[in-house]
């Protein structure tokens, strides 16, 4: 079963590393986080990200930093004819963090991006793809051979991404879009940044849509449209991931904590955290869901 919170299980292996991954038919996705860095680079596809309140194009070029405990929603429209094809990698950035420092541009580019100072979510690197193509397969051609644990080989593959970043144009994600897109996400992003706002209070659909002058069924087709996700689980996650920052950060009781992200009843808050992070709030406390890997969510930002 799906988990928001997926914990990456390293395995003493300083990268975990998926090449050319590709789906065909059947890719939904859903929203969750990891405890590490994570980047997804497009091959070819076409679809959304949601991250932050935003949503980004599926499109061959893009590449996507995800931040530790970063909540995103990836979905593509996939068939045989378009199929989503992409290259992701996780990594600790404590351990590479030493690796990078000589690099100062690109060192602070990575610190920005992992500490969630950097406004650029997304990067447009269709003009870099020979690079970045390049790139991934070099460092799949040292994998093969028994290198890819290397600690300098993997700071190379993360600094040659980096460079790529560091001299595009990128823009924020309004700018991202094609003029016809930014038309028809206006719905969708307004609906998140409300329930990003109220997500503390106990309201209804009816209350959003009415907030937005629209009828609960149109927002909810407009919304599903847009970020291949439903309102309810949009709503669902930003509390839940909310609740998990409160239990990492806070002492505060399982029923304040339930009360103070739009669930009043313990009971039901706690049903929903186990079905949709693994494990019950007070498990997730203690640190218990993170024994795949170290934990590190010390010390991290943690924003959404």
């Amino acid at each position: 079963m799906k988990r928001m919170f997926e914990p990456v299980a390293f395995r003493n292996t300083k990268l975990f590393w998926d090449y050319r991954l590709k789906n065909t038919e059947n890719y939904q996705g859903y929203h969750h986080w990891h405890q590490c860095c994570e980047m997804l680079y497009v091959h070819e596809g076409a679809g959304r990200v949601v991250l932050d309140g935003e949503t980004y194009p599926i499109r061959k070029g893009m590449l996507f930093f995800f931040r530790p405990y970063q909540l995103h929603h990836v979905f593509a429209n996939v068939s045989k004819e378009q199929p989503y094809s992409r290259t992701i990698f996780f990594f600790d950035p404590h351990l590479m963090e030493e690796q990078l420092q000589p690099f100062a541009k690109r060192h602070a580019l990575f610190k920005a991006l992992w500490r969630g100072q950097n406004k650029v979510k997304a990067f447009d690197l269709s003009s870099y793809s020979e690079s970045i193509e390049r790139n991934y397969e070099n460092y799949q051609s040292v994998r093969s051979q028994g290198m890819g644990e290397d600690v300098e080989e993997v700071a190379m593959l993360i600094l040659r991404n980096l460079d790529c970043m560091l001299h595009s144009k990128t823009a924020p994600s309004e700018q991202i879009q094609l003029a016809e897109e930014r038309k028809s996400i206006g719905y969708a992003q307004q609906a998140m940044k409300w329930i990003d706002e109220h997500y503390q209070d106990s309201f209804y659909l009816d209350d959003l849509a009415a907030a937005m002058h629209l009828s609960k069924f149109y927002l909810s087709k407009l919304f599903h449209g847009e970020t291949g996700s439903t309102l309810k689980a949009y709503i669902t996650a930003i509390r839940i991931r909310h609740a998990c920052r409160l239990l990492e950060t806070t002492t505060k009781s399982v029923e304040i904590l339930g009360s103070e992200v739009g669930i009043p009843n313990t009971s039901y808050f706690v049903r929903v955290f186990k079905q949709e992070v693994g494990t019950t709030p007070l498990k997730y406390r203690t640190g218990s869901v993170f024994n795949t890997n170290k934990p590190t969510f010390y010390n991290m930002d943690l924003s959404l």
